[in-house]
């Protein structure tokens, strides 16, 4: 299997002002806040989309080192900063945009979703924080530009609706949420295969993992309602689980679904290998301790982080 090499991570860092202040005030100073992020499509031009989606990328990197840290002061410090500029909130012309949006707002919530929830909803800054986030999960609620996919797109926003839902008590989020994830499980087919992502091509195992992710989230999010996901569609999510694990042990398996070669990104079997985390601690995979253990902790900055301290469970010596 050819490795993907188009491309690399993207890493930023912020330099702040008031070099003079102690250094845990300087991290915790928000940058002004975006009114909207509009880069261009990732694979239409790389390099525009890495510039354009910087500012957004190193603050999600702020809120996760916060959360890392477990300084939940300064994660609300953060949020509180964007909920008073309304970042996000104004519609770009790209379609890309609307994707960071879900992405970033999915983020915010599992950051705070780390902390204890009534110590959280009892801060003042929560009561600024909260009506932002919801206007956030309905824009991408509402958005049709991802709602007519009908692909993974569909699944993030259905974990964006969920994360922001379950953490503001928004019953009606969550039920959309929901909705998406079973379209997504529904898509789940008898050898765990995904049409819309086979049709990637050369990036479909990528996105057959990339679907996933949200998946798994949302399913645990929804146990917490008494409601098992992973049962649905005859346990689809498992189908879909394993031809990944087997891809990770043996790149070539793939090939049962789809005999064109792959190219995956650097990440695709790294930070976005993070579902393993709360997947193995509900269900004790025998085959996912040899990857996680090599692999963490599982950074992802989509799910709020440090994905391994927030999710994960001991493994087996």
């Amino acid at each position: 299997m050819k490795r993907w090499i188009g491309f690399t991570t993207i890493s930023v860092s912020i330099a702040l002002p008031c070099l003079g202040q102690p250094a845990a005030a300087r991290t915790c100073e928000a940058p002004p806040a975006l009114a909207s992020v509009d880069p261009p499509g990732f694979y239409q031009d790389a390099g525009g989309y890495a510039e354009a989606i910087k500012p957004l990328h190193a603050f999600i990197a702020q809120v996760n080192k916060a959360a890392d840290e477990h300084d939940q002061d300064c994660v609300l410090n953060l949020l509180a900063s964007w909920a008073r500029g309304d970042a996000l909130l104004t519609i770009g012309a790209s379609y890309q945009g609307d994707f960071e949006r879900s992405w970033a707002g999915t983020d915010f919530a599992l950051a705070l979703l780390r902390f204890p929830v009534a110590s959280t909803k009892a801060d003042h800054r929560f009561q600024q924080i909260k009506p932002w986030l919801i206007r956030i999960a309905e824009e991408t609620r509402d958005a049709d530009r991802i709602n007519h996919l009908g692909n993974n797109l569909v699944y993030w926003a259905g974990l964006d609706l969920m994360s922001i839902g379950t953490l503001t008590d928004r019953s009606d989020l969550i039920d959309a949420g929901i909705s998406r994830a079973r379209q997504g499980i529904g898509d789940i087919g008898a050898h765990g295969e995904l049409q819309r992502e086979l049709k990637r091509g050369e990036r479909a195992l990528h996105y057959h993992n990339f679907a996933l992710i949200p998946l798994v989230f949302c399913a645990e999010l929804a146990s917490r309602r008494k409601i098992d996901l992973y049962a649905e569609n005859n346990g689809a999510i498992h189908r879909l689980a394993d031809p990944i694990v087997r891809a990770v042990q043996d790149e070539r398996s793939f090939g049962a679904l789809t005999n064109v070669p792959q190219q995956v990104f650097p990440w695709t079997f790294q930070g976005d290998l993070a579902w393993m985390e709360p997947y193995y601690a509900r269900f004790h995979d025998q085959r996912l301790p040899p990857i996680i253990r090599s692999r963490r902790p599982f950074n992802n900055p989509r799910l709020g982080g440090n994905v391994t301290a927030s999710w994960g469970a001991p493994q087996p010596d």
